[in-house]
């Protein structure tokens, strides 16, 4: 058996899959700082952990820690701290499309796009403010905004009838709006690109886009697999 474990900003995830690589059970969510993922992983299994948050944990897991120095399938052409979670959400989309370039969109707690060139290249890409985090920059930044929640709100030219709604539109689709114009230019560079929609907030973008972007909300799990199969048959 294998652990994938992925400790993010706003929550840990822990997911089992078989030595071939299959998924077992579902996919379970955690509170940020609790440990409680460490249960029911019996000695001797291998665990694989993508420490995206940075979090301190025990000494005994620390050789599990996902790092650049470890062995990799792909040459860095992006800059050496671009993110674990980044490196692993394109290895998982590199092993559901293994031929050609694959881009990653992660709508989490900041919005990212990653390439990886058909020549294996990992080339990195933009990063933007995630949904509520735009919301929370408003507030923050002007006192007179208040704090409202991600509400899927497109744009009306018809206009709108409160402040709330106003900040609700702009941050969903300015950030929409952004999507799409990665989109366009990853495909006028790479016509063959395929592209892979993934993160919490994914899903609340994922049907306004055109078609031929695959929704997928296990990547890095796949990734944390697919580096773990690579450096065992090494």
């Amino acid at each position: 058996m294998i652990w994938a474990i992925e400790l993010g900003n706003t929550r840990s995830k822990r997911t089992q899959f078989n030595a071939s690589g299959v998924q077992l059970g579902n996919t379970e969510y955690f509170a940020v700082d609790s440990l409680e993922w460490c249960a029911e992983i019996s000695p001797g299994t291998v665990l694989r952990i993508a420490n995206t948050a940075q979090r301190s944990l025990p000494e005994s897991l620390i050789p599990c820690i996902l790092t650049p120095e470890h062995p990799w399938p792909f040459r860095r052409e992006a800059s050496p701290t671009i993110g674990m979670d980044r490196c692993l959400a394109v290895m998982g989309a590199r092993s559901l499309h293994p031929k050609g370039p694959v881009a990653v969109i992660s709508c989490g707690t900041c919005l990212t796009g990653t390439l990886l060139d058909a020549d294996q290249a990992l080339r990195g890409g933009p990063i933007s403010p995630g949904w509520s985090m735009r919301l929370q920059a408003m507030s923050d930044g002007a006192p007179a905004l208040p704090r409202v929640a991600p509400v899927e709100a497109p744009f009306t030219p018809s206009g709108t009838t409160n402040t709330e709604s106003s900040m609700q539109q702009g941050a969903y689709h300015g950030m929409l709006a952004e999507i799409g114009s990665w989109i366009a230019a990853w495909r006028q560079e790479y016509p063959d690109v395929a592209i892979f929609l993934t993160g919490g907030d994914g899903p609340a973008f994922a049907k306004p886009l055109e078609s031929g972007i695959f929704a997928a909300s296990n990547l890095e799990a796949l990734g944390i697999f697919a580096q773990y199969d690579y450096e065992k048959n090494l």
